[in-house]
């Protein structure tokens, strides 16, 4: 591919995504993919527990089957998705055959991202042979699906066949303008080669995860529309808020904080829809948070943490396990639907029974309000 020059305007459309042909090597690196997802399912020991998503309030049970936790509780597939190439054109490609989709879709499903087994290890995965496995997989369970991604026509692919809705993917190309017309990007070397280094260094600073290693890494980042300076600029919007939040919900007699959660809340880095969301708990059930997180392997220090662990065995509320976490799940899922957490998942982490309440990212820029 030639190399992009940047500030370079925009000449024209982008051109329709071309067929993507599966080599024979590639084959068999989907066909390898698919036996060593099927080895590790029979070596994984299985973790029975509770996920919780908005419009349940109660928690489904498990199977051993069963531990894959995606938003919309559709087992890994994100409803909407279209059986059609994703392209930036109007006029759309004709659809594969059944037999080869099917192949991309098993090569592609190595990871199950959100499981139990990633809960109880607060890792991803990075066994699956194929990189592209893992981001496709990760982009789907963490990524806002109301979000643009770009991506190259490869991966884009990969990510519809994933389920991430085709609207919102954009297919990379010669002829794509700076800045990238979309909120994430996916950087594999296909798009390095168009961009080069102002993609990392001035549109897309932030990493919200990578996977692998050397050329053929994968990096998800988060694209600042208005350039690098501005984007760093912008950071510190919000922080205030942010750490007023986070002071008051550790003055309130019915939240009781871990020392790790406490300098997390008070240094600002929670994502401020958990911070509100969690603001709702208090008046109706105490809570003990153990910490905060990210499922994002290799994340700017900056990206704010979109998780937070909350202990479920807590004596003040007079209640079994189970029973506080659908409680708990029961006001988190009422409150206003722009800090309605994506999920939550009920399971051990470090011996301790948690319930894990979670949003997609990105996490927004500058302060929400009250």
């Amino acid at each position: 591919m030639p190399q992009r020059i940047p500030g370079a305007a925009w000449a024209g459309p982008v051109p329709p995504v071309p067929q993507v042909a599966l080599s024979e090597e590639l084959r068999q690196r989907m066909q390898a993919a698919v036996e060593a997802e099927r080895a590790a399912e029979a070596r994984t020991a299985t973790l029975p527990g509770r996920v919780l998503t908005p419009g349940s309030a109660v928690g489904k049970e498990t199977g051993p089957e069963e531990t894959c936790f995606p938003a919309d509780g559709s087992n890994g597939m994100r409803n909407g998705a279209a059986a059609v190439k994703p392209q930036p054109a109007a006029e759309r490609q004709k659809p594969r055959r059944r037999d080869r989709a099917r192949l991309i879709a098993l090569g592609l499903s190595v990871i199950a991202i959100g499981s139990l087994a990633t809960v109880a290890g607060d890792h991803v995965d990075l066994s699956s042979p194929d990189v592209s496995a893992q981001a496709a997989a990760w982009v789907v369970e963490q990524v806002s699906p109301d979000v643009t991604v770009s991506c190259d026509a490869v991966m884009c692919a990969a990510l519809q066949n994933h389920g991430f809705p085709v609207s919102k993917l954009v297919v990379l190309g010669p002829a794509t303008p700076d800045p990238l017309p979309s909120v994430v990007v996916v950087e594999t070397a296909a798009v390095r080669d168009l961009f080069g280094s102002s993609l990392a260094m001035t549109w897309a600073p932030a990493v919200l995860a990578s996977f692998g290693s050397g050329p053929g890494a994968i990096t998800v980042r988060v694209v600042a529309a208005h350039g690098d300076a501005a984007y760093q600029a912008a950071l510190p919007v919000g922080l205030s808020s942010r750490m007023t939040s986070g002071a008051a919900l550790l003055h309130d007699s019915q939240v009781t904080v871990s020392a790790m959660a406490k300098s997390q809340l008070l240094a600002g880095q929670v994502d401020p829809r958990l911070l509100l969301a969690l603001e709702s708990l208090p008046a109706h059930e105490p809570i003990d948070i153990v910490r905060f997180g990210n499922l994002g392997p290799g994340a700017s220090p900056g990206v704010l943490l979109r998780f937070a662990d909350l202990a479920e065995d807590i004596p003040a509320a007079r209640m079994a396990a189970a029973a506080y976490a659908r409680a708990a799940w029961a006001v988190l899922n009422g409150v206003d639907a722009r800090i309605r957490p994506a999920r939550a998942v009920s399971g051990p982490v470090r011996g301790q029974a948690v319930l894990r309440v979670e949003f997609t990212a990105p996490s927004p820029p500058g302060n929400l309000g009250s």
